[in-house]
């Protein structure tokens, strides 16, 4: 691996702010005013989540929850409704504990042990909050930059590895030290986002072409490369809409766990077999419903998570009034328009009653 010392580093950042300014991306958590609460929202929408996706949601998400206060003041429901289309729920209901400690505080900290002691604040927040919002040179180490420092650097292996992620730390915190962090940071992510690529870097049109270890031993994929993961679980789902004179079944669930606090409707989950109608029948006992006439309408569910698909069908399913057992409740269609439903459960929500 190359060592590089201030003036390489001087001129390397050069080149990617120069680039950045007539290329960069306009988004909306890059426009002032740049706020630690504008800073940490953004920042907890773009985690595994594309910028493109995380637009309309951050702005409507500031319109709703303009700063730690309202989010602090809103109820858990309120703010995973909000959330809903994001995926990783756990993101929103953490932002709605740290609000709440904020808001009592006064101020989001700048000091990096502070920053991590707040719920959902790792590393990488950290790092990106005080870059972004505090101007501190603390590169914030996500996919995108950790793959441009170990592909300039030419250091191999892992990019999840304590040793790349050492290297890379180290070569970013010269860049970091050398410009603004804000715009220094930005312009890597955009750089990362649509030049340096994890499949086919756009090589010719890189700013650091000129110093990349990468690209002049002729194999820039092979660095700054996750190895390959397991491919996702499939698991089959029955579920069910289960429509009476007072509404819908639907059931909030634990708020720790997958899917914490949302709502969810009847189902059966399963990774081998067919437990078929009878499985979904003796689940909706188990939620009080017990006078049931299948419709015979159905229509596919299917939902992709990080490391499960789940794929089967929705049954409509007629029941009679009937009382059932909390927390399950029966919804009309104004308090279903209400709650907050993950994307794997939109699909039950399809029809009317």
């Amino acid at each position: 691996m190359a060592q590089f010392d201030g003036k390489a580093a001087l001129a390397a950042v050069r080149s990617v702010l120069g680039w950045f300014e007539e290329e960069g991306r306009d988004l909306p958590w890059r426009r002032p005013p740049r706020t630690p609460y504008r800073v940490l929202i953004a920042e907890a929408m773009l985690q595994q989540t594309r910028a493109e996706t995380v637009v309309p949601r951050y702005e409507a998400f500031l319109a709703r929850f303009p700063d730690f206060g309202a989010l602090a003041a809103a109820s858990q429901d309120e703010v995973l409704r909000s959330w809903e289309g994001l995926g990783y729920y756990a993101r929103a209901r953490n932002l709605h504990r740290l609000a709440q400690r904020v808001a009592a505080r006064g101020t989001l900290p700048a000091e990096r042990q502070a920053l991590l002691a707040l719920p959902g604040v790792g590393a990488y927040v950290a790092s990106a909050v005080r870059s972004f919002a505090f101007g501190i040179p603390d590169p914030p180490l996500d996919a995108n930059l950790r793959r441009i420092a170990l592909r300039y650097s030419g250091t191999p292996g892992d990019p999840q590895d304590a040793a790349s992620a050492a290297a890379a730390a180290q070569l970013l915190g010269q860049w970091f030290a050398a410009a603004p962090p804000a715009t220094l940071g930005d312009a890597l992510m955009d750089l990362g986002a649509r030049i340096c690529t994890a499949r086919r870097p756009a090589c010719g049109a890189c700013p650091l072409q000129g110093g990349c270890a990468a690209f002049a031993g002729g194999a820039p994929e092979e660095f700054g490369m996750r190895r390959q993961g397991r491919a996702p679980r499939l698991r089959r789902i029955l579920a069910a809409q289960v429509v009476s004179p007072s509404g819908q079944a639907w059931r909030p669930r634990p708020v720790e766990g997958m899917l914490g606090g949302l709502w969810e409707p009847p189902h059966v989950l399963w990774d081998e077999g067919t437990p078929g109608v009878e499985a979904l029948l003796e689940e909706l006992e188990r939620w009080g419903v017990v006078e049931v006439e299948p419709t015979g309408e159905r229509w596919p569910l299917r939902h992709v998570f990080t490391h499960q698909v789940w794929q089967g069908e929705v049954l409509r399913i007629a029941a009679a009034a009937q009382p059932l057992r909390p927390p399950a409740r029966w919804l009309d269609r104004r308090e279903r328009a209400d709650i907050a439903v993950p994307g794997a459960f939109r699909a039950v929500l399809a029809g009317g009653d």
